[in-house]
């Protein structure tokens, strides 16, 4: 596959407006991202990372698709930045993929008109958008760094990490039905728990933009919904164009695992990238969203 981003052939103005879906109830909102050309472009719907809000480095591919003349949406799931939430930035995998499928009911007809649709997840993310496209009609999806297995990742921690995680999130269900939710941070200071591992969690929170209201935590129940979401058991029943990148160095989402995804789908495409988890968000941006918009061409590019 091509490496040679179409962004050097042509550049679309873009234009930006805050888009609010209902999802199970509540309200969720993201940002849409518009090229001036064609009327009715393709969208791209992008999900976030663990833990993560839509503008963590996010809006850099929105705004790198939409220059490329797609759509694009970039959404809160339920309880982070802008979209309502019983429970704050709480990972709950079930619920965040009821929020891809009202997210893509919400931008399928923009306008009135009906829209090709292509799923773009970031880490926990990409897990949901491959369970989507199992179970849904969509046109293409991209998966970055996804973390599909949560019983590797929970395997790739220590015993030391798995009881901390394990007792804090069973003592969070408890408390948690009497009010009082315990937290654990999502990234932990030296010599403390955190849900991802450092230095990847550092990178991490280089993505958090100043002015964010996010909190380094999230309630502990989390982990336990984690470590049981295993969508590389879906990935058998994607049927359609799949670009999947693995960051060779990941030690959140293991790129053995992203591979293993790839051999199950047939129209599969797979790139490994001797780059970190959180790497195509920041230092190896360029070069991952290169291929992506090369593999997004080839599929869509006749618009």
């Amino acid at each position: 596959m091509s490496s040679t981003a179409t962004l050097d052939r042509r550049r679309f103005d873009v234009a930006t407006t805050t888009l609010a879906f209902e999802s199970d109830g509540r309200t969720c909102r993201g940002r849409l991202y518009r090229p001036d050309r064609p009327a009715t472009p393709p969208v791209v719907v992008l999900g976030p990372d663990v833990a993560a809000e839509g503008t963590f480095g996010y809006p850099r591919y929105a705004e790198r698709f939409a220059r490329a003349g797609y759509a694009a949406f970039v959404f809160d799931y339920r309880g982070f930045g802008e979209s309502e939430g019983d429970t704050r930035q709480l990972v709950d995998p079930a619920a965040q993929v009821a929020d891809w499928h009202a997210a893509i009911d919400r931008v399928r007809r923009l306008d009135g008109e009906r829209r090709r649709i292509a799923l773009w997840g970031f880490g926990l993310g990409g897990g949901h958008a491959i369970r989507v496209a199992a179970n849904r009609r969509v046109s293409a999806v991209v998966a970055v760094a996804p973390l599909l297995d949560g019983r590797a990742f929970a395997r790739a921690r220590s015993p030391r990490y798995l009881a901390r995680a394990v007792g804090t999130g069973l003592r969070d269900r408890v408390t948690a039905r009497l009010g009082r939710p315990h937290t654990v941070p999502v990234v932990g200071g030296r010599d403390e728990f955190g849900v991802l591992p450092r230095p990847t969690g550092d990178r991490y929170l280089d993505l958090v933009p100043p002015e964010s209201d996010w909190r380094n935590e999230t309630p502990a129940r989390g982990l336990l919904s984690l470590f049981r979401y295993r969508p590389l058991a879906d990935a058998g029943s994607v049927t359609r164009p799949t670009f999947l990148l693995a960051a060779g160095d990941d030690d959140v989402a293991s790129p053995d695992v992203v591979a293993d995804a790839a051999d199950r789908i047939d129209d599969s495409t797979f790139l490994r990238l001797p780059i970190g988890h959180v790497d195509a968000l920041g230092s190896a941006f360029e070069t991952a969203a290169a291929h992506q918009v090369a593999f997004l061409d080839g599929v869509l590019g006749n618009r």
